[in-house]
């Protein structure tokens, strides 16, 4: 998906006071833009090292030098100064109410049948949209991903963090191959910890099988 406004940008320092705060990682504090309510802006939390946050942007940037736009992916926006520090922009994930999306892991929660048998099927997809773009993915954990809601009964599951690598060599930003192996290796590894909390579904999920 093309984007359909571009990100406000300016030269002053944007304020990020605690009110703005939508949601808190391992790694990053996400806030909503204080003037712009579709995008949000993402800051490395103070006791990570900074390359951490410089490999995300440029993983990012290598996905818009290959034309990736897609749904399920957030969109970059570029970098601003905040009160906080260097920080990432990227769109706002919505509901159709105009409501910040909530995470995956806030409806697994409540585990309808129905919805773990949609979700199961999206994740299936999910993985396969990742590997046919060859987009390395390290931690998919239901709280990396937002269920967004497009009207009644309509969902779409987009992922706000997890994307990328940490590696000085940036392999799997230009191979196809690497970064194929790299995501079949993150969730083959991870997912049934990341979704140990979720019995029902974690039994529905499968590896990516290696030919």
């Amino acid at each position: 998906m093309l984007l359909a406004r571009s990100a406000p940008a300016t030269d002053d320092t944007v304020s990020l006071p605690a009110s703005l705060l939508v949601g808190e990682g391992y790694y990053y504090k996400c806030f909503q833009h204080p003037t712009a309510a579709h995008y949000c802006i993402k800051v490395l939390l103070p006791h990570h090292h900074p390359v951490r946050f410089r490999r995300c942007v440029n993983y990012f940037k290598a996905l818009h030098r290959r034309g990736i736009y897609l749904d399920h992916i957030t969109v970059f926006h570029g970098l601003i100064n905040t009160s906080l520090g260097k920080g990432a922009v990227f769109e706002m994930v919505l509901d159709d109410d105009m409501r910040v999306s909530k995470s995956l892991g806030h409806y697994l929660a409540l585990n309808d049948k129905r919805f773990n048998a949609w979700v199961i099927r999206e994740i299936e997809s999910l993985k396969q949209i990742l590997h046919e773009h060859w987009i390395a993915g390290y931690d998919l954990n239901p709280s990396n991903i937002l269920v967004k809601r497009l009207g009644f009964d309509e969902f779409r599951l987009v992922v706000v963090g997890g994307i990328g690598h940490n590696q000085s060599f940036p392999l799997a930003s230009y191979s196809r191959v690497c970064a194929r192996k790299k995501i079949i290796n993150a969730w083959n590894l991870g997912y049934q910890q990341w979704y140990a909390a979720y019995p029902s579904v974690l039994r529905r999920l499968k590896p990516y099988l290696v030919v």
